[in-house]
Protein backbone atom coordinates (compact mmCIF):
# COMPACT_ATOMS: atom_id res chain seq x y z
CA UNK A 1 0.00 0.00 0.00
CA UNK A 2 1.32 3.62 -0.79
CA UNK A 3 1.83 5.88 1.85
CA UNK A 4 -0.37 8.53 1.41
CA UNK A 5 -2.61 10.92 3.43
CA UNK A 6 -5.90 9.81 4.83
CA UNK A 7 -9.08 11.55 3.52
CA UNK A 8 -11.52 12.74 5.88
CA UNK A 9 -13.67 8.92 5.48
CA UNK A 10 -10.30 7.70 7.67
CA UNK A 11 -10.06 9.84 10.14
CA UNK A 12 -12.29 11.29 13.24
CA UNK A 13 -13.40 15.35 13.40
CA UNK A 14 -10.94 17.16 14.97
CA UNK A 15 -12.80 19.98 17.43
CA UNK A 16 -9.39 21.68 19.01
CA UNK A 17 -9.64 23.72 22.37
CA UNK A 18 -6.76 23.98 23.50
CA UNK A 19 -3.57 24.77 21.64
CA UNK A 20 -0.08 25.29 23.86
CA UNK A 21 3.51 25.97 22.53
CA UNK A 22 5.70 24.52 25.51
CA UNK A 23 9.42 25.73 25.20
CA UNK A 24 12.00 23.64 26.91
CA UNK A 25 15.50 24.34 28.18
CA UNK A 26 18.25 22.05 28.92
CA UNK A 27 22.30 22.73 29.50
CA UNK A 28 24.81 20.35 27.98
CA UNK A 29 28.40 19.86 28.79
CA UNK A 30 30.03 20.22 24.98
CA UNK A 31 28.65 22.57 22.84
CA UNK A 32 27.91 21.31 19.79
CA UNK A 33 29.26 23.03 16.58
CA UNK A 34 28.72 23.91 13.25
CA UNK A 35 30.57 25.61 11.00
CA UNK A 36 27.81 28.57 11.12
CA UNK A 37 27.86 28.51 14.91
CA UNK A 38 27.63 26.26 18.17
CA UNK A 39 24.66 25.28 19.88
CA UNK A 40 25.67 25.65 24.06
CA UNK A 41 22.22 24.60 25.51
CA UNK A 42 19.46 22.76 23.90
CA UNK A 43 15.50 24.31 23.39
CA UNK A 44 13.04 22.36 21.99
CA UNK A 45 9.68 24.18 21.16
CA UNK A 46 6.65 21.43 21.71
CA UNK A 47 3.31 21.83 20.72
CA UNK A 48 0.15 20.52 22.43
CA UNK A 49 -3.61 20.13 21.07
CA UNK A 50 -6.01 18.79 22.76
CA UNK A 51 -10.04 18.11 21.44
CA UNK A 52 -13.26 18.78 23.20
CA UNK A 53 -13.15 15.28 24.54
CA UNK A 54 -10.12 15.17 26.53
CA UNK A 55 -7.62 13.53 23.40
CA UNK A 56 -4.35 15.08 23.35
CA UNK A 57 -1.66 15.21 20.75
CA UNK A 58 2.15 16.62 20.61
CA UNK A 59 4.22 18.12 18.07
CA UNK A 60 7.49 19.76 17.75
CA UNK A 61 8.99 23.32 16.17
CA UNK A 62 12.61 23.55 14.23
CA UNK A 63 14.37 25.77 17.37
CA UNK A 64 17.81 25.06 17.21
CA UNK A 65 18.74 28.57 15.60
CA UNK A 66 18.96 31.91 16.19
CA UNK A 67 19.57 30.85 20.11
CA UNK A 68 16.63 32.52 21.08
CA UNK A 69 14.51 31.40 17.61
CA UNK A 70 12.03 29.38 20.09
CA UNK A 71 10.71 31.90 22.27
CA UNK A 72 9.92 33.76 18.80
CA UNK A 73 8.15 30.46 17.56
CA UNK A 74 6.21 30.34 20.68
CA UNK A 75 4.39 33.22 20.40
CA UNK A 76 3.70 32.53 16.98
CA UNK A 77 1.47 29.81 18.28
CA UNK A 78 0.28 31.29 20.93
CA UNK A 79 -1.00 33.83 19.78
CA UNK A 80 -1.66 33.73 15.64
CA UNK A 81 -1.89 30.00 14.91
CA UNK A 82 -3.80 28.84 18.11
CA UNK A 83 -6.87 31.13 17.39
CA UNK A 84 -7.05 29.49 13.62
CA UNK A 85 -6.62 26.30 14.85
CA UNK A 86 -9.35 26.78 17.44
CA UNK A 87 -11.92 28.62 15.15
CA UNK A 88 -13.58 25.45 13.58
CA UNK A 89 -14.19 22.05 13.27
CA UNK A 90 -11.31 20.24 11.00
CA UNK A 91 -11.95 17.06 8.53
CA UNK A 92 -8.12 16.45 8.36
CA UNK A 93 -5.26 17.98 10.19
CA UNK A 94 -4.72 19.13 6.36
CA UNK A 95 -7.72 21.66 6.06
CA UNK A 96 -6.32 22.79 9.75
CA UNK A 97 -2.70 23.15 7.94
CA UNK A 98 -4.10 24.90 4.31
CA UNK A 99 -5.98 27.41 7.00
CA UNK A 100 -3.11 28.62 8.96
CA UNK A 101 -0.86 29.20 5.74
CA UNK A 102 -3.85 30.90 4.62
CA UNK A 103 -4.40 32.86 6.89
CA UNK A 104 -1.06 33.51 7.86
CA UNK A 105 0.32 34.48 4.45
CA UNK A 106 -0.10 38.38 4.45
CA UNK A 107 1.99 38.25 8.40
CA UNK A 108 4.80 36.33 7.15
CA UNK A 109 5.29 38.88 4.01
CA UNK A 110 4.72 41.66 6.86
CA UNK A 111 6.72 40.68 9.36
CA UNK A 112 9.65 39.12 6.59
CA UNK A 113 9.39 35.97 8.65
CA UNK A 114 7.94 33.27 6.43
CA UNK A 115 10.10 30.34 7.70
CA UNK A 116 9.00 31.11 11.28
CA UNK A 117 6.08 31.25 10.50
CA UNK A 118 6.24 27.74 8.61
CA UNK A 119 7.83 26.17 11.36
CA UNK A 120 5.32 26.92 13.97
CA UNK A 121 2.91 25.68 11.30
CA UNK A 122 4.84 22.26 11.00
CA UNK A 123 4.63 21.78 14.71
CA UNK A 124 1.04 22.47 15.34
CA UNK A 125 0.44 20.02 12.32
CA UNK A 126 2.85 17.08 13.34
CA UNK A 127 0.42 17.41 17.15
CA UNK A 128 -3.07 17.24 15.06
CA UNK A 129 -1.78 14.48 13.23
CA UNK A 130 -0.75 12.90 16.27
CA UNK A 131 -3.94 13.20 17.95
CA UNK A 132 -5.72 12.18 15.04
CA UNK A 133 -4.03 8.73 14.79
CA UNK A 134 -4.77 8.57 18.60
CA UNK A 135 -8.27 9.03 17.93
CA UNK A 136 -8.00 6.46 15.28
CA UNK A 137 -5.92 3.94 17.77
CA UNK A 138 -3.11 3.35 15.13
CA UNK A 139 0.47 4.37 15.23
CA UNK A 140 1.13 7.34 12.68
CA UNK A 141 3.35 5.02 10.13
CA UNK A 142 0.64 2.70 9.98
CA UNK A 143 -2.20 5.06 9.51
CA UNK A 144 0.08 7.06 7.09
CA UNK A 145 0.36 3.63 4.80
CA UNK A 146 3.44 2.47 5.68
CA UNK A 147 4.14 -1.28 5.57
CA UNK A 148 6.73 -1.34 8.45
CA UNK A 149 7.84 0.22 11.53
CA UNK A 150 11.33 -0.46 11.70
CA UNK A 151 13.71 1.99 9.86
CA UNK A 152 17.60 2.41 8.69
CA UNK A 153 19.11 5.60 11.47
CA UNK A 154 22.33 6.84 11.64
CA UNK A 155 24.34 8.67 14.43
CA UNK A 156 24.96 12.77 13.32
CA UNK A 157 25.86 15.98 14.75
CA UNK A 158 29.56 14.40 15.15
CA UNK A 159 31.92 17.33 16.16
CA UNK A 160 35.28 17.60 14.39
CA UNK A 161 37.55 16.78 17.47
CA UNK A 162 36.32 14.83 20.25
CA UNK A 163 34.36 12.05 19.24
CA UNK A 164 36.04 9.33 19.59
CA UNK A 165 33.75 8.44 23.12
CA UNK A 166 30.90 9.17 21.14
CA UNK A 167 31.38 7.09 18.17
CA UNK A 168 32.77 4.02 20.36
CA UNK A 169 29.76 4.28 22.30
CA UNK A 170 27.24 4.28 19.29
CA UNK A 171 29.13 1.66 17.95
CA UNK A 172 28.47 -0.74 20.88
CA UNK A 173 24.69 1.04 21.02
CA UNK A 174 23.84 -0.91 17.14
CA UNK A 175 24.47 2.21 14.78
CA UNK A 176 25.77 1.20 11.56
CA UNK A 177 26.51 4.23 10.02
CA UNK A 178 28.20 7.62 11.10
CA UNK A 179 27.97 11.94 9.94
CA UNK A 180 30.57 13.98 11.19
CA UNK A 181 30.52 18.33 10.69
CA UNK A 182 33.22 19.40 8.58
CA UNK A 183 33.82 23.01 6.72
CA UNK A 184 35.98 24.39 9.54
CA UNK A 185 39.09 24.37 7.33
CA UNK A 186 41.08 21.72 4.90
CA UNK A 187 43.37 20.77 7.90
CA UNK A 188 40.67 20.22 10.32
CA UNK A 189 37.92 18.30 7.84
CA UNK A 190 40.51 15.88 6.51
CA UNK A 191 41.46 15.30 10.11
CA UNK A 192 37.65 14.75 11.37
CA UNK A 193 37.30 12.28 8.40
CA UNK A 194 40.44 10.33 8.64
CA UNK A 195 39.73 10.02 12.53
CA UNK A 196 35.86 8.93 11.84
CA UNK A 197 36.80 6.56 8.97
CA UNK A 198 39.46 4.75 11.30
CA UNK A 199 36.81 4.11 14.05
CA UNK A 200 34.27 2.94 11.98
CA UNK A 201 35.81 0.74 9.03
CA UNK A 202 34.10 0.09 6.12
CA UNK A 203 30.61 1.31 7.83
CA UNK A 204 28.70 3.80 6.22
CA UNK A 205 30.57 7.60 6.34
CA UNK A 206 28.83 10.86 5.66
CA UNK A 207 29.36 14.34 5.96
CA UNK A 208 27.62 18.12 6.50
CA UNK A 209 29.30 21.19 5.31
CA UNK A 210 26.92 23.18 7.04
CA UNK A 211 26.50 25.59 3.65
CA UNK A 212 30.20 27.12 4.72
CA UNK A 213 32.27 26.30 0.97
CA UNK A 214 31.91 28.72 -1.56
CA UNK A 215 31.25 26.69 -4.84
CA UNK A 216 35.36 27.03 -5.83
CA UNK A 217 35.89 25.95 -2.38
CA UNK A 218 33.30 22.98 -2.93
CA UNK A 219 34.55 22.01 -6.67
CA UNK A 220 38.26 22.28 -5.43
CA UNK A 221 37.69 19.85 -2.61
CA UNK A 222 35.23 17.63 -3.95
CA UNK A 223 37.63 14.86 -4.80
CA UNK A 224 39.90 14.55 -1.87
CA UNK A 225 36.98 14.74 0.30
CA UNK A 226 35.18 11.65 -1.56
CA UNK A 227 37.90 9.50 -0.56
CA UNK A 228 36.71 9.17 2.16
CA UNK A 229 34.40 7.05 0.65
CA UNK A 230 31.58 9.58 1.60
CA UNK A 231 27.78 8.38 1.17
CA UNK A 232 27.06 12.01 0.72
CA UNK A 233 28.43 15.42 1.49
CA UNK A 234 25.57 17.51 2.89
CA UNK A 235 24.92 21.17 2.18
CA UNK A 236 28.41 22.05 0.51
CA UNK A 237 27.30 25.88 -0.56
CA UNK A 238 24.70 28.08 1.12
CA UNK A 239 20.92 26.74 0.01
CA UNK A 240 19.95 29.89 -1.81
CA UNK A 241 22.31 29.43 -4.35
CA UNK A 242 21.16 28.91 -8.07
CA UNK A 243 20.72 25.87 -9.36
CA UNK A 244 23.59 26.44 -11.97
CA UNK A 245 25.82 25.95 -8.73
CA UNK A 246 24.02 23.26 -7.94
CA UNK A 247 24.38 21.51 -10.71
CA UNK A 248 28.71 22.21 -11.43
CA UNK A 249 28.86 20.46 -7.88
CA UNK A 250 26.36 16.94 -9.16
CA UNK A 251 28.47 16.84 -12.30
CA UNK A 252 31.32 16.07 -9.82
CA UNK A 253 33.26 12.34 -9.92
CA UNK A 254 32.76 11.57 -5.98
CA UNK A 255 30.38 11.36 -3.29
CA UNK A 256 26.40 12.30 -3.74
CA UNK A 257 25.35 15.79 -2.78
CA UNK A 258 22.59 15.67 -0.30
CA UNK A 259 20.45 18.98 1.21
CA UNK A 260 17.10 19.68 1.66
CA UNK A 261 16.38 21.10 5.39
CA UNK A 262 17.07 24.53 4.16
CA UNK A 263 14.20 24.50 1.35
CA UNK A 264 11.19 25.92 1.49
CA UNK A 265 7.82 25.10 -0.31
CA UNK A 266 6.48 22.71 -3.09
CA UNK A 267 7.86 24.81 -5.78
CA UNK A 268 11.35 25.33 -4.29
CA UNK A 269 11.81 21.52 -3.34
CA UNK A 270 10.08 20.30 -6.91
CA UNK A 271 12.85 22.65 -8.81
CA UNK A 272 15.03 20.95 -7.19
CA UNK A 273 14.08 17.12 -7.91
CA UNK A 274 13.19 18.02 -11.32
CA UNK A 275 16.93 19.35 -11.77
CA UNK A 276 18.08 16.17 -10.35
CA UNK A 277 20.88 17.74 -8.26
CA UNK A 278 20.74 15.93 -5.26
CA UNK A 279 21.09 12.54 -5.01
CA UNK A 280 19.85 12.78 -1.22
CA UNK A 281 16.92 15.10 -0.51
CA UNK A 282 16.59 16.05 3.68
CA UNK A 283 13.51 17.96 4.10
CA UNK A 284 13.06 18.65 7.71
CA UNK A 285 9.39 18.03 9.14
CA UNK A 286 9.59 20.48 11.94
CA UNK A 287 10.82 23.40 9.67
CA UNK A 288 8.68 23.06 6.92
CA UNK A 289 5.21 20.92 6.36
CA UNK A 290 4.54 18.55 9.25
CA UNK A 291 3.30 15.59 7.96
CA UNK A 292 1.08 17.42 5.48
CA UNK A 293 3.44 18.07 3.40
CA UNK A 294 6.21 16.11 3.63
CA UNK A 295 4.68 12.89 3.29
CA UNK A 296 3.86 13.17 -0.20
CA UNK A 297 6.93 15.30 -0.57
CA UNK A 298 8.87 11.87 -0.01
CA UNK A 299 6.83 9.99 -2.47
CA UNK A 300 8.21 12.64 -4.85
CA UNK A 301 11.58 12.15 -3.62
CA UNK A 302 11.41 8.37 -3.81
CA UNK A 303 9.57 8.46 -7.45
CA UNK A 304 12.59 10.55 -8.81
CA UNK A 305 14.72 8.43 -7.97
CA UNK A 306 16.21 9.94 -5.85
CA UNK A 307 16.66 9.14 -1.38
CA UNK A 308 14.62 10.94 1.16
CA UNK A 309 16.58 10.97 4.55
CA UNK A 310 14.65 13.11 6.87
CA UNK A 311 16.68 15.68 8.77
CA UNK A 312 16.25 16.75 12.33
CA UNK A 313 18.32 17.13 14.84
CA UNK A 314 16.64 18.07 18.38
CA UNK A 315 13.65 16.63 20.39
CA UNK A 316 12.31 13.34 21.30
CA UNK A 317 8.80 14.51 19.59
CA UNK A 318 10.05 15.55 16.47
CA UNK A 319 12.62 12.54 16.25
CA UNK A 320 9.88 10.18 16.65
CA UNK A 321 7.57 11.92 13.86
CA UNK A 322 10.36 12.22 11.53
CA UNK A 323 10.37 8.20 11.69
CA UNK A 324 7.42 7.59 11.24
CA UNK A 325 6.97 9.85 8.25
CA UNK A 326 10.02 7.73 6.81
CA UNK A 327 8.24 4.52 7.55
CA UNK A 328 5.00 5.84 6.27
CA UNK A 329 6.99 6.69 2.63
CA UNK A 330 9.68 3.97 2.39
CA UNK A 331 12.12 3.81 -0.21
CA UNK A 332 15.56 3.09 2.17
CA UNK A 333 16.32 6.27 3.41
CA UNK A 334 17.66 6.62 6.60
CA UNK A 335 16.02 8.23 10.41
CA UNK A 336 19.01 11.27 11.39
CA UNK A 337 19.56 10.81 14.75
CA UNK A 338 22.02 12.92 16.94
CA UNK A 339 24.92 11.04 18.25
CA UNK A 340 25.53 13.79 20.95
CA UNK A 341 24.12 13.52 24.57
CA UNK A 342 20.76 15.76 24.73
CA UNK A 343 18.68 15.24 27.57
CA UNK A 344 15.57 16.65 25.65
CA UNK A 345 15.77 13.88 23.71
CA UNK A 346 16.78 10.97 26.33
CA UNK A 347 14.31 11.47 28.85
CA UNK A 348 11.04 13.65 27.83
CA UNK A 349 9.70 10.21 26.56
CA UNK A 350 11.37 7.66 28.18
CA UNK A 351 14.47 6.18 26.52
CA UNK A 352 14.20 5.58 22.45
CA UNK A 353 13.65 2.79 20.90
CA UNK A 354 16.99 0.16 20.87
CA UNK A 355 19.06 0.12 17.79
CA UNK A 356 19.98 -3.26 16.15
CA UNK A 357 22.10 -3.28 12.89
CA UNK A 358 21.52 0.10 12.20
CA UNK A 359 17.90 0.13 12.60
CA UNK A 360 15.04 1.43 14.90
CA UNK A 361 11.44 -0.17 15.39
CA UNK A 362 8.93 2.70 15.95
CA UNK A 363 6.94 1.96 19.04
CA UNK A 364 3.59 0.44 18.01
CA UNK A 365 1.36 2.86 20.01
CA UNK A 366 -1.00 5.04 18.70
CA UNK A 367 -0.25 8.22 17.08
CA UNK A 368 3.42 8.68 17.56
CA UNK A 369 3.55 6.10 20.44
CA UNK A 370 5.09 8.32 23.06
CA UNK A 371 4.22 11.50 24.76
CA UNK A 372 6.43 13.85 27.07
CA UNK A 373 6.76 13.08 30.85
CA UNK A 374 4.85 15.81 32.48
CA UNK A 375 7.08 15.75 35.62
CA UNK A 376 10.00 16.06 33.13
CA UNK A 377 8.33 18.64 31.46
CA UNK A 378 8.06 21.09 34.36
CA UNK A 379 11.63 20.25 35.13
CA UNK A 380 13.17 21.56 31.84
CA UNK A 381 10.92 24.48 32.04
CA UNK A 382 11.86 25.16 35.32
CA UNK A 383 15.82 25.50 33.98
CA UNK A 384 15.14 27.80 31.10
Amino acid sequence: MAAKLPNSNQLPELNIVKVEPVLLHAPIDTPVMTSFGTLTKRAVLLVRVEDAEGAVGWGEVFGNFPMHGAENRAHLIRDYLAPITMSESWDTPAAAFAAMTQQSHIMTIQCGEPGSFAQAIAGVDIALWDLAARRAGAPLWRLLGGEGATIPVYASGLNPRGFEDIVAGKLAAGYTAFKVKIGFGRETDLAALAGVRQLIGERRLMSDVNQSWDLETACANWPEYSEFDLSWIEEPIAADQGLDSWRRIAALPGAPVAAGENLLGDAQFDDYIASKVLGVVQPDMCKWGGFTKTLPLAGRIIDAGQSYCPHFLAGAIGLLASGHCLAAAGGGGMLEIDANPNPLREQLTGALPAINDGRMTLPEGPGLGAAPDLDLIRDFQSKG
